[in-house]
């Protein structure tokens, strides 16, 4: 994993994107997934068709277009979606290598 870019605050309303750079050392992308409180809400899986998948979490409203293995955008983001971040990264087989990283992201109405 080389980085998690997560906005530590941002306005009610605003979209947030969510960055996850990461370096494989020639292994091939499996999978990245993205969590909320432990909850996954995105899955971005190289193969599929469409590669990229989002799940009904109350607070996230995935903007699929504008997501990718290497940033999630997130539309309008509330109070519920304050919380702490995960993006987890596997490599293909045989050995599935699997890194992860948090940050958490609060949400405010006002500075």
């Amino acid at each position: 994993m080389t980085e998690v870019k997560i906005p530590n605050h941002i306005m009610r309303f605003k979209s947030a994107i969510l960055g996850c750079r990461y370096n494989l050392d020639g292994e091939s992308l499996y999978s990245v997934k993205w969590y909320k409180d432990g909850h996954e809400f995105y899955r971005y899986v190289p193969r599929n068709k469409p590669p990229g998948q989002a799940f009904p979490l109350p607070g996230i409203n995935v903007d699929l277009r504008n997501s990718s293995d290497i940033q999630v955008m997130l539309r309008r983001v509330t109070l519920q979606s304050t919380g702490v971040y995960k993006c987890e990264v596997s490599g293909e087989a045989p050995a599935f290598n699997t890194v992860s990283e948090s940050e958490t992201m609060t949400v405010v109405s006002k500075y």
